[in-house]
């Protein structure tokens, strides 16, 4: 090898494809979108981009995703009988080297509401091996590639075409089914659904530039008109109704509009089904995504809806989440989100909610003030022995107010000792009293309501 030849291969640039080939059809275990360029059967209205520029799709994606990032998340350690809340750790806390806390919840729901599956790749771990950093992969550069036999565990991913351990990946499926490892994806899965709403927008898109009406006929009555005097005429028409104009012709032209009502050729009804059917396939109220209910419930306020979007519609992603971060937690720690804190309420109801939980012992007095962002109440020297921290029901607390007052006396200091119980001093006579000498009342009766009992 000559020298020139030499400095040639020691500069040259080499470049191998990470384990797949790139043609697909070259190889009989093939499948098609792993590796090299993806098959036009997986394209799908334009890819993500695409079905987001349909608005219940973007709306129903919107709904999951800022409702999931929005839910304060919190860190638990389970010590058996009960749980104890921990500082959030370095997952959970700050999952991403590039997003915050909720741009990172928040791209989980899109990537698994759009493409059924959400691709995590673990790039830090601490120093016990448990993942403290993970980065969302693109879904659409994503490939599963199964096993022959029935063996989840042998399948193979790929991003852009190179192979992914699969102790690297942390794998969130929204729809999962036997056999595969990837989750099923609802752009794939629903493609003619999407199409036809991208159509029925496009269709109206084009009815409002035609300025409302179909095209019409323009007929001469008198003459018979050649095609380049009937292509002039027609660009003048068009013309005419595109810029709202009117058409000044002369009495041997006859116009004839073909003009079909909105609501005739139901339009709008296709929208509204079109979105309803999207909303039905992510699970979102019809309503919020510009589809129609079908029914006449009725929520009676703005927190019972709340609550039902938490329990029906966002509670499933919330789960899935909490499941997946229970295998990247030391063990017995585990996260969850605080479902109450997405429950908007009057403050009406709230302090009302506050006062019952205080009563029944359900709640200490700072546990509340904690929850309207207040600081605990000022602590005695003894801080264990002050009413913040005290869970006993304020009935009890007050039956034993009054009991202990009766006992002190009206005016509230001791009582007067009975007469003949100080040394020296007679007996008195005994008097009819007047009325029924008050009983000390108990702290408790069996009821437990501090009332006075029967017959006291």
């Amino acid at each position: 090898m000559g020298a020139l030849a030499r400095v040639n291969a020691a500069l040259a640039e080499q470049r191998t494809i990470g384990g797949v080939p790139w043609r697909p059809w070259d190889s009989p275990d093939w499948s098609f979108g792993i590796g090299g360029p993806v098959h036009p059967t997986r394209q799908t209205g334009g890819g993500i981009d695409g079905a987001l520029s349909l608005q219940p799709v973007y709306s129903s994606v919107r709904i999951l995703a800022e409702g999931v990032a929005q839910i304060p998340l919190r860190q638990y350690r389970d010590s058996g009988d009960r749980k104890v809340k921990m500082p959030l750790g370095q997952l959970l806390q700050k999952p991403s080297a590039y997003l915050n806390r909720f741009d990172w919840l928040y791209q989980y729901v899109t990537s698994a509401a759009l493409t059924g599956t959400a691709w995590g790749l673990i790039t830090a771990r601490d120093g016990y091996g448990y993942p403290s950093t993970v980065e969302w992969l693109p879904p659409e550069k994503m490939a599963v590639l199964e096993a022959d036999s029935f063996a989840p565990g042998d399948a193979r991913v790929f991003f852009a075409g190179r192979l992914v351990p699969r102790d690297q990946l942390l794998i969130i499926r929204a729809f999962t089914i036997p056999g595969r490892t990837a989750g099923l994806s609802p752009l794939l899965n629903f493609q003619l659904l999407i199409d036809a709403g991208v159509d029925a927008l496009s269709y109206g898109a084009d009815w409002y530039k035609a300025g409302g009406f179909p095209p019409g006929t323009f007929q001469n009555t008198q003459w018979e008109v050649e095609k380049e005097q009937a292509d002039v005429m027609r660009a003048r028409l068009v013309s005419s109704m595109r810029r709202r104009e009117p058409l000044v012709y002369g009495r041997d032209w006859e116009y004839k509009p073909i003009s079909v009502p909105p609501n005739e050729a139901q339009f709008v009804e296709a929208m509204q089904l079109n979105a309803t059917q999207i909303a039905s396939i992510y699970g979102v109220p019809p309503h919020r995504v510009g589809g129609t209910r079908g029914d006449s419930m009725s929520y009676s306020n703005v927190e019972s809806e709340n609550l039902a979007l938490i329990s029906d519609t966002l509670d499933p992603w919330l789960v899935r989440f909490e499941t997946a971060m229970a295998d990247c937690l030391p063990q017995s720690q585990y996260a969850q989100f605080n479902r109450n804190a997405r429950v908007r309420t009057d403050i009406t109801t709230r302090f009302g909610a506050y006062r019952v939980a205080r009563d029944i012992g359900l709640m200490n007095t700072d546990e509340i003030r904690d929850l309207e962002d207040l600081p605990p109440l000022p602590a005695p020297s003894d801080e264990n022995d002050y009413d913040g921290k005290d869970y006993t029901p304020l009935a009890i607390q007050v039956a034993a107010a009054r009991g202990t007052k009766q006992l002190l006396g009206e005016g509230g200091g001791p009582a007067a000792p009975a007469a003949g119980t100080v040394p020296g001093q007679a007996p008195a006579p005994a008097a009819v009293p007047s009325r029924p000498v008050p009983v000390p009342v108990p702290a408790v009766n069996g009821n437990g309501n501090g009332k006075r009992p029967a017959g006291s």
